[in-house]
């Protein structure tokens, strides 16, 4: 059964497409622009020694004008400690790369920037002994023309012409009417001439020229490969060429197309790359180009065949080539003047024709040296002439740039033989170079110039287009066999100067090239010729020194003369072409880079070119590093290492060491390379920290700034590894990984499907998905390649196994707790780091090949199988793997690595489809890239299997299911550390459709809690050196704590699921069902609070409250509860409201009480009412029964809460009376409304600031009583202007609408003294009589009529007040008998009349005992009060009794 694919975050591949969308993005994040960014260490550290190769101060001058800079590949990587072991690796391997791909620069641009200030040319040439080991070709191979050839020129009649087509590996001879092709590939013998020959003899006329050419598209069957073109004395055929390279077949068709070509004499053909157009000149039409057209159809205008002229013999036969007298050199010579003439009189005709179909130009070289320019463009019937460079031209220009032009015997009998262009990937700087008959080279570039001399020449073609004029940029002189002789006796400056002098002269001067014939550039910067000698021809070659050119940027050639003959000397040996056999090395396509051979000769086949003799082919190929010091010479790796670094070197070494390890049964080479490898170049060391103050502005050094900015100082009492420079060894190691993957670093690594569109930042666009949702098409790499990066990658892990501890860095160090050797184990911590990661990676990439041996083994099996193990992949993660570049599958992340995972499982699902066991699959994956099929996935593989098994099964068997679905969770608790997010959302899904919840809940908490704890303890002394800390501990549990929450919010959503299923299962009213399944329910929740999580319980509880259920907290009984409500009641006022309602369910009363009295004083966002309602509570809980340990405390706690209580009261009231109060501005009530409505203020503030300024004296004497203020003015004073501010509203309202003033005063009076008549101090009930009294008078004086009071009002207001008939009897009694002073007069009888008899009657009414005691006629009969007739006094005073 098939495993499903855990993948949530994507559209699964069967289901629809999103149809909004019109692209689908890769998801995987792979750049880093920090890790992109590419920074250096400054090394104080020279890489070169003292020169021991023979005389090379002297032949290998450096120009004194010119400052070497040498590369760097000290690469400074940020955060060194703590980055990953593989993408620290990949760090030092990407940068590699893009070093590689920028070193060197231009090839020619040095030369033509600098020739000017020195006019040297820098060669190391013996003439005598040769470069030795330093010779950059050698001889591989050399056949001897067969027999027949001989037999064939013997008979020949007329012209014999011999050439070779490496295209199709054959070699061709002309004789006469007749080409012969022979197969060099095949042993000669006399038994197999049909297959080593193929003889072409349906050529009527004597044959001029041969070439072989690439079929323009469409026009033939695709199974022509090439064309082969010949032209003879009447016309040009076109014969058709098939040709089978894995079975080195030929065959030959004559399609019958032929064009007349008589009088035209073709003499050269040439083929734009770009179109396939064939060009053509002949020496019989002077400077004319022609075209040869063919097609597959004729019309009656035009032939199958046909050829067209596309230059005009205009001006250019009427205009003399030279103007008469007019030689700038040859001026001062007769018999030159002579020979000047004599060759004016040859007619023009042209040599050579060059195309550069990059640049879409042709040139054209005549028999005068004159090159010619022209402008292709498509469907083109007519050549303009663009430019034109004639040899007077190349003389004026030269003599600006040279100071002593008379003395360059270069440029007597000049002439140009051949020219070649320069493709734009190689050089911007020059676009065209000329070979001369001297062995010259003119270096040529097309644009406008500033030089003397271009400047004249450009006056006669001021009209042509200025970026089609061609100039002269430089010209390379040929070395030359005389050695200076200097004056020994001169100072070393002046000695230096003539040396240089002498050799410029004698370049300048050099015949070592004369009489030239053949020259031939190939790219990158090698320069081979033939020189005719009266016997033999001599070879030539100036090779560039690529390591040179690469360390110091600057341009030296090795030259010597190579013998290709058995005897070069004796032997006419006769060389007729020069053809190259391989692509060119370049390491780039772009001019920097392009001549790093270095980088390249790891990836790239070998340079090979032939050379053709009259007697045979010599193959000569270009020998790369590992063959120059594979003699392991003390003298050649010194040379080696000053040419190339110790980098270089090292990296050469290495592979040395390897290659002899598998290949060279010689033992003592291997332990000799293995000990050059450990022992060169320098050591890690630390940087030199003065140094790089000093160069903080070379644009070389971007580091020193990075240095800068982290405070790395020279005074540092503790180097960390960030400071230390790695060893030679170890970039070595990396350059040479890194130029092994270097042609597939970069690329992707699936192709897509060629009907899939995809933009610039890689989406795909929707629209173009087929039905079948397919998008890869296979892999972009072929077993051969794969097979040979593994190959490579073991005999690396084997030679650094092998010998582990004689190479330094790869063994961890031992710490010392020696202060003197802190700073040498810094350095050999980062080594050890460095190494470390790359060994990981080694091993990591040998896993990410094998995979892809694995998806290789899939399609060469069937395409069918690869397209089906692809239809178990979502769309995204298609796309994914589509923007996968090598780099990120050698070298994974973590995104990466799931993404391969994902893969891998579709392999496993697709064999399982097929009936193949999962053990087995999986074993045999885990065996091959166990990094993405660990012992962890295989475990997971097997859960999910599980889960299969048991969906599967369903409700069939609840045994067998149950006991799938605890195996599932047992092997998934056991790869927890692998298990992804996505891998346990889809199992949990499948866990939740078998009604699994208490399992798939058990599962989640499980896994939960074993994250994170199984994290590594790390040496305090490593971290001191590593300078990391804890930065990496604690991003390691901030992830931890992430994925954690992850699986917490899991069980989450299962519990939600879980209550919605409940709730649909109890509309069907099935009691039978809903009883079981509120088990099931039960069961999951049981299993959550069983949990010793502490976590886990506080997320548990915070859900509860974002469901909005915070009341079930109230029911749970778990020991973290209590602690979680009290730690987060601290900052949240719904929790704090639980907390106090959690101890009052469990009758906790002082800790609810303490709680609700805490809540009225926090600072929460609560308004006085609901302060003052948790005081109310409080002030309940607190008379409520609690435990005698306890009471105490109870006690003390209720009196601080009743006070608060009090004054919380007071603050309400002062509230509500601002908030009615017309008097205040609404800016001003709205300040002290949100000053009041707020925390509760003290009762000073209260006083000072709201009550008496704003002349609320109730409440100023409610303030009084509640703070048992005893300063009876203060309360006095505060009575007396109550009462006045009554009286003042009576005076100033109108009295025909208001009510008489008693009358007021009863209602304000009644109200207050029912506050404040408990307390004796602040109701001076006989003060306050009199102050009634008062008022009430005045107002009867006011208004006789309406203001007089009815009898018993002062009474009337002191009980509702809340005195008592006793108290106020005594009060008026004393005040009627100690009468020393009236407020107004009267006011005693007053008293009397009108409340002291009042007063009796109604007390009497109201209290029983006085009834009883008191006989009603003497109350009834009691009309004017007196002392003497008070039945209260006399009741008193007979009886003894005291009320």
């Amino acid at each position: 059964m098939a495993i499903p694919v855990p993948n949530s975050n994507v559209v699964p591949n069967n289901m629809p497409r999103p149809l909004d969308a019109k692209f689908i993005g890769p998801t995987l994040k792979l750049k880093d622009p920090v890790m992109d960014s590419l920074q250096f260490h400054q090394d104080k550290n020279s890489s070169s020694l003292a020169s021991s190769r023979g005389n090379l101060s002297k032949r290998f001058l450096h120009p004194m004008s010119l400052d070497a800079k040498e590369v760097n590949y000290k690469i400074n990587v940020p955060n060194f400690a703590n980055l990953p072991p593989l993408q620290l690796g990949s760090k030092f391997i990407t940068d590699l790369n893009k070093i590689d791909s920028m070193t060197p620069s231009d090839l020619y641009y040095g030369e033509t920037l600098n020739k000017a200030e020195s006019g040297l040319d820098n060669y190391y040439f013996d003439y005598e002994n040769g470069l030795g080991e330093f010779s950059r070709f050698e001889k591989i191979n050399q056949l001897s023309l067969p027999d027949k050839f001989f037999d064939e020129y013997n008979s020949t009649e007329c012209i014999t012409k011999i050439g070779l087509f490496p295209e199709i590996e054959r070699s061709w001879i002309a004789i006469d009417n007749k080409l012969v092709l022979w197969n060099y590939k095949v042993p000669q013998s006399s038994f197999n001439q049909s297959s080593q020959f193929l003889t072409i003899d349906q050529i009527r006329h004597t044959i001029l020229t041969v070439k072989l050419v690439r079929p323009k598209p469409g026009v033939f069957v695709a199974d022509v490969n090439y064309l082969l073109v010949v032209a003879t004395t009447i016309d040009i055929h076109i014969f058709i060429v098939k040709y089978d390279a894995a079975f080195n077949n030929l065959e030959v068709f004559n399609p019958d197309l032929s064009v007349s070509a008589q009088g035209l004499i073709v003499n050269n053909f040439t083929v734009n790359p770009k179109t396939n157009d064939i060009y053509f000149s002949g020496e019989g039409d002077g400077i004319n180009v022609w075209r040869l057209d063919y097609s597959n159809k004729s019309s009656f205008i035009k032939n199958k065949c046909d050829k067209i002229c596309l230059t005009k013999s205009g001006l250019s036969s009427v205009i003399p080539n030279k103007l008469p007298g007019f030689d700038l050199f040859n001026s001062s010579e007769p018999a030159a003047a002579d020979k000047t003439a004599a060759l004016n009189n040859i007619p023009e005709t042209l040599v050579q024709l060059e195309i550069d179909g990059e640049r879409d130009v042709l040139y054209s070289l005549s028999n005068k040296s004159v090159i010619r320019v022209y402008k292709l463009q498509a469907k083109q019937e007519q050549l303009h002439e663009a430019s034109k460079l004639t040899p007077n031209q190349i003389f004026k220009t030269a003599s600006s740039l040279f100071v002593d032009t008379a003395n360059i015997k270069v440029f007597e009998r000049f002439k140009i033989i051949s020219i070649q262009h320069i493709s734009p990937q190689e050089s911007s700087a020059v676009q065209l170079i000329g070979i001369t008959s001297n062995g010259c080279r003119i270096l040529l570039k097309l644009g406008s110039t500033s030089t003397f001399g271009s400047l004249i020449s450009s006056s006669f073609n001021s009209s042509v287009n200025s970026s089609l004029r061609l100039n002269l940029a430089t010209i390379k002189f040929p070395p030359s066999r005389e050695v200076p002789v200097i004056n020994p006796e001169l100072d070393s400056f002046t000695r230096s100067k003539q040396y240089l002098a002498q050799l410029i002269a004698n370049q300048q001067k050099s015949q070592l090239l004369k009489n030239t014939k053949i020259a031939k550039i190939i790219s990158p910067g090698i320069f081979i010729c033939v020189k005719k000698t009266k016997k033999s021809d001599k070879l030539f070659i100036a090779t560039a020194n690529y390591g040179f050119l690469k360390k110091n940027n600057k341009l030296v050639e090795d030259a010597e003369f190579y013998k290709y003959g058995a005897n070069d000397d004796t032997s006419f040996t006769y060389i007729h072409d020069i053809i190259q056999l391989t692509p060119s090395m370049n390491a780039s396509n772009t001019p920097n880079g392009y001549a790093n051979v270095l980088a390249s000769q790891y990836t790239k086949q070998p340079l090979r070119f032939a050379i053709l003799t009259n007697f045979g082919i010599m193959f000569y190929q270009f020998k790369v590093s590992d063959q120059i010091l594979k003699s392991l010479k003390e003298e050649t790796i010194e040379n080696f290492i000053e040419e190339n670094g110790f980098e270089e070197t090292c990296s050469t070494l290495l592979y040395l060491s390897c290659s002899y390890g598998h290949h060279n049964a010689n033992d003592l080479f291997k332990r000799k390379a293995h000990i050059l490898f450990s022992s060169c170049g320098n050591s890690a060391r630390l940087i030199d920290n003065s140094q790089s103050q000093t160069l903080q502005n070379n644009a070389l050094l971007p580091h020193q700034q990075q240095l800068a900015n982290i405070g790395v100082t020279a005074t540092d009492s503790h180097p960390t590894v960030d400071q230390v420079v790695l060893s030679d060894r170890f970039y070595g190691t990396c350059l040479l990984i890194s130029r092994l993957f270097r042609d597939f670093w970069n690329k992707n690594v699936f192709v897509r499907l060629p009907h899939i569109k995809v933009n610039a930042s890689g989406d795909v666009e929707v629209a173009s998905i087929k039905e079948d949702n397919l998008l890869i098409k296979g892999l972009n790499i072929d077993k051969k390649q794969v097979e040979f990066f593994i190959g490579s990658i073991i005999v690396l892990i084997d030679f650094f196994l092998e010998n582990g501890n004689s190479i330094q860095g790869l063994s961890a160090p031992n710490y010392s707790s020696d202060p003197s050797q802190f700073e040498s184990e810094v350095c050999l911590r980062a080594e050890h780091i460095a190494f470390t990661s790359i060994i990981k990676s080694l091993n990591s990439m040998k896993e990410a090949l094998s995979f892809l041996m694995v998806l290789i083994e899939e399609i060469q099996i069937n395409q069918s199988n690869f397209n089906d193990i692809f239809r178990f992949l979502s769309l995204t993660n298609q796309v994914n793997l589509l923007s996968l570049s090598f780099k990120d599958l050698l070298l994974p992340n973590r995104e990466v690595k799931n993404l391969i995972k994902d893969l891998l499982s579709s392999i496993i699902n697709k064999n399982i489809l097929k009936g193949g066991s999962i053990d087995l699959i999986a074993s045999s994956l885990q065996g091959r890239c166990g990094s993405f099929c660990s012992t962890d996935d295989v475990l997971i593989f097997k859960a999910i299997e599980n889960l299969t098994r048991a969906k599967n099964i369903g409700y069939r068997d609840g045994e067998i299911k149950n006991k799938c679905l605890k195996n599932a969770v047992i092997l998934f608790e056991e790869a927890h550390e692998s298990l992804t997010l996505e891998n346990i959302e889809n199992s949990i899904n499948i866990m939740l459709d078998l009604e699994y919840y208490a399992g798939a809940v058990d599962l989640l908490l499980k896994l939960a809690h074993k994250v994170g704890r199984n994290s590594k303890i790390t040496n305090p002394q490593f971290e001191q050196i590593s300078g990391n800390g804890n930065i990496k501990n604690n991003a390691k549990a901030g992830q931890d704590n992430k994925k954690r929450l992850q699986l917490f919010h899991l069980v989450f959503e299962i519990l939600t699921k879980v209550d919605l299923r409940a709730i649909k299962i109890t509309e069907t009213n099935n009691q039978l069902l809903i009883n079981e399944f509120i088990e099931i329910r039960d069961s999951a929740y049981e299993t959550c609070f069983a949990s010793q999580d502490k976590a886990f319980h506080y997320e548990f509880y915070q859900w509860f409250i974002a469901q909005g259920v915070s009341e079930r907290l109230l029911e749970i009984n778990t020991p973290f509860i209590l602690q979680f409500l009290e730690e987060k009641s601290e900052k949240s006022l719904p929790l704090s409201d639980l907390l106090w309602l959690y101890h009052a369910k469990r009758e906790n009363y002082f800790d609810a009480a303490t709680i609700l009295y805490s809540l009225s004083i926090s600072e929460f966002t609560l308004d006085l009412n609901q302060r003052i309602e948790y005081l109310s509570r409080a002030n309940g809980f607190c008379n409520c029964v609690c435990p005698p340990n306890l009471r105490q405390k109870m006690i003390q706690l209720s009196s601080v809460i009743q006070e608060l209580f009090d004054v919380a009261n007071v603050q309400l009231d002062i509230l509500t009376a601002i908030s009615s109060d017309n008097r205040i501005s609404a800016a001003n009530k709205t300040l002290a409304t949100s000053a009041l409505n707020f925390k509760i203020l003290s009762i000073s503030d209260l006083f000072n600031t709201y009550t008496d300024p704003l002349g609320y004296y109730d409440l100023c004497l409610l303030i009084f009583k509640i703070s048992d203020y005893k300063n009876t003015d203060d309360i006095l004073k505060r009575w007396e202007l109550f009462f006045e501010r009554i009286f003042h509203e009576f005076l100033v309202k109108d009295k025909s609408q208001q009510e008489p003033f008693y009358v007021l005063v009863n209602k304000s009076f009644s109200l207050t003294g029912s506050k404040l008549s408990s307390n004796d101090l602040v109701f001076p009930i006989d003060e306050l009589v009199k102050l009634i009294s008062k008022y009430i008078q005045e107002a009867i004086e006011e208004n006789p009529v309406t203001q007089r009071p009815p009898k018993g009002t002062i009474v009337d207001m002191f009980v509702k007040s809340g005195v008592s008939y006793d108290k106020l009897y005594y009060v008026f009694k004393s005040l009627i008998e100690h009468n020393t002073f009236e407020i107004y007069p009267g006011f005693t009888n007053d008293l009397k009349a009108n409340e002291m008899t009042y007063l009796i009657k109604n007390w009497y009414t109201s209290d029983k005992k006085l009834r009883e005691l008191i006989p009603s006629e003497k109350i009834r009969n009691l009309e004017d009060y007196s002392l003497e007739v008070d039945p209260i006094s006399e009741l008193v005073k007979n009886n003894g009794l005291l009320f």
